[in-house]
């Protein structure tokens, strides 16, 4: 008898297991990024131990970006965006060219790399590690992103893949609906969002990516550019996007279940 009890308790305990995320070691990187950095980053840490993970955070790159520390972790998550504000209001956000190599050579080298929103529009100055920052984060806003007004929209899955895996399509509330972001050859495009011309004339009338993965080096890179303030990243198709993310380029698949209400 006490035998079927201890197996049925670890069936229960297998069950409840199989259902959360592959648990990672996750750094948040931020301190800067001219959007309510200091309400999203905290809401990403949030999301992210929720779903099993470890997280630390760190508003001071400056310091905390060495080959070192880096070490202890399996996947980065960048919200952050170089600002001259910021560099004053917070000078060990300010990133150094060895902070800047300690990065990459991470990522390279096998490190999970997550990249939240406005994030790609860090570092656009012309330099080659400013170059080869643009090549690992595979692209996005740099200097030629845009974005009409913030509105409701549809975001469609155009790929399989362990992120996208049980989601066809979901509503995404207001947000902004990036456009024109540098894309790589080698990225695979996950999901997109439809720029309806007819809501604001700057839209493209195309079909935009909203996430794409790739890699750098041995790293696995996730891009995902829904998320411009808490209100945009409290949907479950967010949630989800976000925590399979950050699973994926941390393991190279994902077992997180979907976010409640999705697909419903």
């Amino acid at each position: 008898m006490k035998s079927w009890f201890w197996n049925a308790c670890a069936a229960c305990a297998f069950a409840l297991v199989a259902g959360q995320a592959q648990a990672a070691k996750v750094l948040v990187i931020t301190g800067d990024e001219f959007h309510e950095w200091k309400k999203t980053a905290p809401l990403i840490k949030e999301l992210l131990g929720k779903a099993g993970h470890t997280v630390d955070l760190t508003e001071k790159p400056g310091k905390d970006l060495t080959a070192e520390n880096l070490a202890q972790y399996d996947v980065l998550v960048l919200n952050y965006r170089d600002t001259p504000k910021g560099a004053k209001e917070n000078p060990e956000s300010v990133w150094s060219d060895a902070n800047k190599k300690a990065f990459l050579d991470a990522v390279k080298g096998g490190k999970g790399l997550y990249v939240h929103h406005w994030s790609s529009a860090a570092f656009t100055a012309d330099s080659a590690l400013n170059k080869e920052y643009e090549k690992a984060l595979a692209g996005g806003w740099r200097k030629q992103g845009n974005h009409g007004k913030k509105h409701e929209f549809t975001v469609t899955v155009r790929k399989d893949h362990p992120i996208t895996a049980g989601i066809k399509e979901f509503k995404h509330p207001t947000d902004e609906l990036y456009q024109n972001s540098v894309m790589f050859p080698e990225s695979i495009v996950l999901a997109t969002a439809y720029a309806e011309p007819s809501i604001d004339a700057k839209n493209s009338g195309k079909h935009e990516p909203m996430v794409w993965v790739a890699n750098y080096g041995k790293g696995r890179v996730v891009e995902n550019v829904l998320g411009h303030d808490t209100s945009a990243m409290g949907c479950p198709g967010f949630k989800t996007l976000l925590i399979r993310g950050v699973e994926f380029a941390a393991t190279g698949d994902t077992k997180a279940p979907l976010a409640e209400g999705l697909n419903k």
